[in-house]
C-alpha cells in the first residue's frame, strides 16, 4: 500500500497515477481564482469557419474597423449554379477525396465533380463524404482517430476530413484577400471556428485538434459555440435598430432582457437562455440543451415518403446507379423544405431527374406521367405535370411534424423551469430559421412571445462567431453544463460512507472514489473564471501525475462511480523537480467554450497541464 500524503485542511487525496510505472495518488483541495482574457495584440483581421452540418461558410472582419462598423463584415461567395441566391454565402459541406485521401474539392464544386464523375462510370477510387459533423455529436465515447463511412462504406478518418476541409476554407480565404489587396500576414489573423453549445467536451476538442491538423496555430485559434454566437449577431442588429427612431424596436434590447436562442441548425437544435447584464453584455442564466431535430429530418422524412410513393427500390437504384440525378433530388428536396409555400392551389412542386422517370418505368411497368400511378391512399393529393410532381401541401407538412413538436415541447420545457421567469423573446437562427414553415408555426405556438427572426438567419452564426472573436468579453458568463469533479480519497464516514468503498492504511479507514466536486450544473461562471486544484507529488522521481476528471448529471454525486457519473478523461500534469514535497496548483476554467487548465508550481513558475477529453486519451 503506497503511502500518502494528506492536507490537514481537508484530508482529501487525488487519485491520480504518476509515470514511474506505479500508482499513486495526490491531494486536492479547491478555491476559486480568475486569468485573464485572451490576448489579441497583433490580431488585424478576425475570421470565421463555419462548419455546419449541411452548409458552410467564411466571413471576416478587420480590427480596424470592428468598434466604429460593429456590422462591416465580408462573407465569402462561393460560385453556384445550382441554388437560390440565399445560398451563395454557403456551399454544401461535402468532401470529395481520391482513395488514397487526397484532397479533391469541397462544397459545390464537390458535387459538381462527383456527379461528372458518376455520370461517366469514373467515380470508383473517390469518397464522397457529407453529414459527418452530426458523428461528434452522436458519439460519446469519440476517439480522435473516429471513422466515418460514405455512403458507399468507404472508411475515412473524421479528424482527417475536418482537417481537408478548415485547410482548405483557410487558403480559400487568403486567396480572397490577395485578390482584394489585403497585405494581412496570416499571423495577424485569429480564426474562430464554430462548434454547437450542446456537443460534449471530447467533441470540442476533437474540433480544435482538427483546425490545428490544418495548420492553424494554437496561439490563433478560437472555438465559438454557435447559438452565442447568433445570439451576439442578433444583439447587434437590435442594437442598432434602437439608434433609430423606432420606439417599439428601441425597448427591446435592454437591461434585464430574457429571452431564448433556438439555433435551427441542419444537424442539431441548439437552445440556450440568455440575459442582457451591464454594459449590453450577454450572460446565460440556464445550461446549453437541445437535440438532433435539425432541418435534415426533414429532409430524409420528404424522401421517405418519395420512397413510399414511388417504391424504395426506385429512389435505392437512383441513388446507387444514378448519382447526379440523386444529388440533383436532394437538391430539389432541400429547396422544397426552405419554401414550402406551394402554388396557386396550395400545392408543393418537385422537380423529378429525368433518370427517375426512367427507373421508375423499368421497375413498375408504368409511366409516371398521371396519379393513377401511385397508390389509392394518395388519390386526389398527388398529380403529375410534366416532370413536376405535385404534392398536396398538407403531405409536405405532415414531414415537418415530428422535428417541429419536439423543438415546441423543448422550447416549452425550458420555459416552464423557475429560472425562465420573465422571458419574452424567442430568436430563431440558423438555416433552418429560413424555413417558411417554421417561421410561421412557431410563432403560432408561442403566441404569448415575441418571436423574432433576424435578417438572413442563416449567416447569424457565422458572422456573430465574427463579433465574439473581436471581443469575447461581449459574453459576461457561462451556465456549466455538467458537475464536474475528480477522484480523491478522504477518511471513512461510518454511518455515511458505503462499505464497498472502504479501504485501509495502517489500520486507518479510508473511502477511495468520493468525487470532489470543482464545479456543479447550472453554476454561473465569468468569463475566464477558474477553479484551482493542489497536486502534491508522492514520489521522489516522479514526473508527470495523471488525474481522471468525471462530469455527472446531478448537482452532488457522492462517488465517481454513480450512474450518474462519467469518466471523460484525465488531466496530465508535468511535476517538475525532486522529492515529495512538489505542489503544482491547476486550474481549470469552466467559463470558457471548452474546457481549459493550466498549472503554476510553489515558485509561481507555469506547468504545462494537459487536458485530454476523448475515449482514446
Amino acid at each position: 500500500m503506497p503511502r500518502w500524503r494528506l492536507q490537514e485542511e481537508t484530508k482529501n487525496k487525488n487519485c491520480g497515477d504518476c509515470f514511474d510505472n506505479k500508482s499513486g495518488m495526490a491531494c486536492a483541495s479547491s478555491v476559486l481564482g480568475s486569468f485573464s482574457n485572451l490576448q489579441t495584440e497583433g490580431i488585424q483581421l478576425v475570421v470565421a469557419l463555419d462548419v455546419g452540418t449541411t452548409h458552410a461558410g467564411i466571413a471576416w472582419s478587420l480590427c480596424s474597423d470592428f468598434e466604429k462598423y460593429p456590422l462591416r463584415i465580408t462573407s465569402l461567395q462561393w460560385p453556384t449554379n445550382v441554388g437560390a441566391s440565399q445560398t451563395a454565402y454557403k456551399t454544401p459541406s461535402v468532401l470529395l477525396v481520391k482513395s488514397n485521401g487526397e484532397f479533391v474539392a469541397f462544397g459545390y464544386d464537390a458535387e459538381e465533380k462527383y456527379s461528372e464523375l458518376a455520370n461517366d462510370d469514373a467515380h470508383y477510387g473517390y469518397y464522397f463524404f457529407k453529414d459527418f459533423k452530426m458523428a461528434l455529436y452522436e458519439n460519446e465515447k469519440l476517439r480522435s482517430d473516429h471513422l466515418f463511412f460514405d455512403a458507399e462504406g468507404h472508411a475515412m478518418k473524421t479528424k482527417d476530413i475536418f482537417g481537408h476541409i478548415i485547410r482548405y476554407m483557410k487558403q480559400r480565404l487568403l486567396d480572397d484577400l490577395k485578390t482584394r489587396g489585403n497585405t494581412v500576414k496570416e499571423d495577424n489573423i485569429l480564426w474562430v471556428v464554430t462548434v454547437p453549445a450542446i456537443w460534449n467536451d471530447g467533441a470540442k476538442q476533437f474540433m480544435r485538434e482538427a483546425a490545428l491538423a490544418a495548420d492553424i496555430s494554437e496561439k490563433r485559434l478560437r472555438l465559438a459555440l454557435e447559438p452565442e454566437a447568433a445570439s451576439i449577431y442578433t444583439r447587434e442588429i437590435l442594437l442598432e435598430r434602437s439608434s433609430t427612431d423606432d420606439q417599439e424596436e428601441s425597448l427591446v434590447f435592454k437591461q434585464g432582457m430574457k429571452y431564448i436562442v433556438v439555433d435551427l441548425g441542419g444537424g442539431t437544435i441548439d437552445f440556450t437562455l440568455k440575459e442582457v447584464v451591464d454594459d449590453n453584455t450577454i450572460k446565460d442564466f440556464h445550461q446549453a440543451t437541445g437535440g438532433p431535430w435539425g432541418g435534415r429530418t426533414v429532409n430524409r422524412m420528404i424522401l421517405d415518403f418519395l420512397d413510399d410513393l414511388l417504391g424504395k427500390d426506385v429512389l435505392e437504384e437512383l441513388k446507387t446507379n444514378h448519382k447526379s440525378s440523386w444529388l440533383e433530388l436532394e437538391r430539389e428536396v432541400e429547396l422544397k423544405k426552405k419554401n414550402a409555400k406551394g402554388d396557386k392551389d396550395g400545392r408543393i412542386l418537385i422537380q423529378m431527374p429525368g433518370e427517375l422517370l426512367d427507373v421508375f418505368e423499368k421497375k413498375t411497368g408504368k409511366k409516371l406521367i398521371n396519379s393513377t400511378a401511385f397508390e389509392s391512399k394518395y388519390a386526389g393529393k398527388i398529380d403529375i405535370k410534366g416532370k413536376k410532381l405535385r404534392i398536396d401541401k398538407c403531405i409536405v407538412e405532415s414531414c415537418f411534424k415530428k422535428c417541429l413538436e419536439d423543438i415546441i415541447q423543448h422550447t416549452k420545457s425550458i420555459l416552464e423551469k423557475p429560472e425562465a421567469k420573465g422571458t419574452q423573446y424567442i430568436i430563431l437562427v440558423g438555416g433552418f430559421a429560413e424555413s417558411e414553415y417554421m417561421k410561421t408555426e412557431m410563432p403560432k405556438a408561442f403566441e404569448d412571445f415575441k418571436v423574432f427572426i433576424p435578417d438572413e438567419p442563416w449567416l447569424a452564426v457565422m458572422r456573430g462567431a465574427v463579433m465574439f472573436g473581436q471581443r469575447p468579453s461581449v459574453v459576461e458568463s457561462r451556465i456549466a453544463r455538467y458537475t464536474y469533479g475528480i477522484a480523491t480519497i478522504r477518511f471513512f464516514l461510518k454511518d455515511f460512507d458505503n462499505p464497498k468503498h472502504r479501504i485501509y492504511e495502517d489500520n486507518v479507514p479510508y473511502c477511495r472514489n468520493v468525487f470532489d466536486k470543482l464545479a456543479e450544473v447550472g453554476q454561473s461562471f465569468r468569463l475566464g473564471e477558474t477553479v484551482t486544484t493542489e497536486v502534491f507529488a508522492h514520489k521522489e522521481f516522479m514526473s508527470k501525475m495523471k488525474v481522471k476528471v468525471f462530469r455527472s448529471t446531478e448537482k452532488d454525486p457522492r462517488y465517481v462511480t454513480d450512474e450518474s457519473c462519467t469518466a471523460i478523461g484525465e488531466m496530465l500534469v508535468a511535476m517538475p523537480g525532486y522529492g515529495k514535497d512538489r505542489k503544482v496548483t491547476v486550474s481549470l476554467c469552466f467559463g470558457e467554450e471548452e474546457i481549459t487548465c493550466s498549472g503554476i508550481n510553489e515558485s509561481n513558475e507555469s506547468v504545462h497541464v494537459k487536458l485530454n477529453l476523448l475515449a482514446d486519451n
